[in-house]
């Protein structure tokens, strides 16, 4: 598996995958992009598990996923119903200037980029099949163009896209009516316990008692809730905080280890490997080129 689904930051910044279809094998793990990610489904029925939420996936659901963001996505994938999607990645810091003539949209694209959002799913909103069809007409005329042309046209669908973000509402501080109060799942608050307690040991006695539940029953309901392991998350999780302390600082790979509660550190670099596809050192270097 690949822990990072990313663009080619030095090459073609951006990923435009228009019906993508998955009819088979379909195995969803926790991984993170480096760049913004949006995921409008046509087909399937499944889940997602994003920033310490778990969110019901279906046909007409749109996604969107911040840089980093570490997530999970689970579908029910058979011949006859098969997972169905447009995917549009992007480097933001590359096509940052396109919105730089447009105010109101760029103060939106950077809060989408940059801000804790409370939802980043929406149902249903192409009523009129507005983002179908622009991304439909988008497809045709992707094949016609040199690459410096694609990127152009790339960037008009991203404004195109975001207008119409915008004028739902979506990710909107001030639209409370998308944000409607629910219940949390226990594997959404056994995540939000995560968040705060990854860097240190993590004992199930501790996290049952604080959700007043069996140890046992921790680990069944995560995995009954989210389609994966306990374990998975929290060492995912851990892998992503290591994954931007090596970009963002200069502290040793070791003290990195430590930080982010593995302290064991041969099996922080083999456990980083695995997931990553490459060693702590390398992905530094990689990231600095």
């Amino acid at each position: 598996m690949k822990f990072f689904e990313d663009v080619e930051l030095h090459e073609i910044p951006y990923r435009f995958s228009y019906r993508r279809i998955t009819s088979e094998n379909y195995k969803g793990f926790y991984h993170c992009h480096q760049g913004m990610e949006f995921l409008y489904v046509y087909q399937g029925t499944g889940q997602i598990v994003v920033n310490s939420k778990v969110y019901p996936i279906q046909s007409g659901t749109f996604l969107y996923l911040q840089p980093y963001q570490l997530h999970h996505i689970q579908v029910e994938v058979h011949p006859d119903a098969p997972f169905e999607r447009t995917i549009i990645s992007l480097e933001p810091s590359i096509f940052e200037h396109h919105f730089a003539s447009f105010p109101h949209l760029n103060v939106y694209f950077q809060y989408l980029w940059k801000n804790e959002l409370e939802e980043q799913v929406l149902y249903q909103i192409d009523d009129n099949s507005f983002i179908s069809q622009l991304f439909q007409h988008h497809n045709a005329g992707f094949p016609k163009y040199q690459l410096d042309a694609k990127q152009q046209n790339f960037a008009l669908l991203l404004l195109q896209t975001f207008q119409f973000l915008y004028a739902k509402g979506f990710g909107n501080p001030m639209d409370h009516g998308l944000n409607p109060q629910r219940q949390l799942r226990y594997s959404e608050k056994i995540m939000n316990w995560i968040e705060v307690h990854y860097s240190e040991e993590i004992s199930l006695d501790t996290l049952a008692d604080h959700l007043h539940i069996s140890k046992y029953y921790v680990s069944r309901i995560f995995k009954q809730e989210t389609g994966a392991t306990l374990m998975d998350y929290i060492l995912a999780r851990r892998i992503r905080q290591a994954c931007l302390l090596l970009t963002t600082s200069n502290k040793g790979i070791e003290q990195i280890s430590i930080e982010v509660g593995m302290n064991n550190f041969p099996y922080f670099c083999q456990a980083f490997k695995k997931l990553v596809d490459m060693t702590p050192m390398k992905y530094r270097k990689k990231l600095q080129q």
